[in-house]
């Protein structure tokens, strides 16, 4: 295994760890981390990963399958 492989498996294991998901969640809460999930958004990638992310999502969401149509339906436009 290479070293770039191998810091990535680290990272991955830390990301995934609950220290880990701590860290995320601070940083996406901050001020920095949500300017910097608004300027990924204001991005082509960005719109698309977000996409994907609220369409899988919202098979976990505890809200009826009727709001879950309308959304899925709006995120196809």
């Amino acid at each position: 295994m290479g070293t770039f492989e191998c810091l990535q498996g680290m990272i991955a294991g830390y990301l995934a760890s609950p220290k880990g998901q701590q860290a995320i969640q601070n940083y996406l809460a901050s001020p920095e981390g949500k300017a910097t999930i608004n300027s990924y958004l204001a991005t082509p990638d960005g719109q698309k990963m977000a996409r994907l992310l609220l369409s899988q999502a919202m098979d976990k969401l505890d809200i009826s399958e009727d709001a879950k149509a309308v959304i899925r339906t709006a995120l196809t436009q």
